[in-house]
């Protein structure tokens, strides 16, 4: 699986990014979470627990601006 990828979801395109241990979505320059990276997690088990998050916080998208590096 790539470390670094789009998604698109509901219009959006996000960028999924890996760290040591943890996937990072940014929608532009805007942080919207962290998930915990799952040792031996297949990219459809990924992709559809990060739509999953999205689905359950439609509000992130339109929250104020948190940008990593604090931006």
């Amino acid at each position: 699986m790539e470390s670094k990828f789009t998604l698109e979801h509901h219009n959006g395109q996000y960028t999924v990014e890996r760290s040591q241990d943890r996937w990072y979505i940014t929608l532009g320059p805007k942080a919207i979470t962290s998930l915990d990276g799952v040792p031996g997690e297949n990219e459809a088990t990924l992709h559809a627990r990060i739509r999953a998050w999205l689905e359950d916080h439609p509000e992130m998208p339109d929250s104020p601006d948190i940008v990593f590096g604090g931006g």
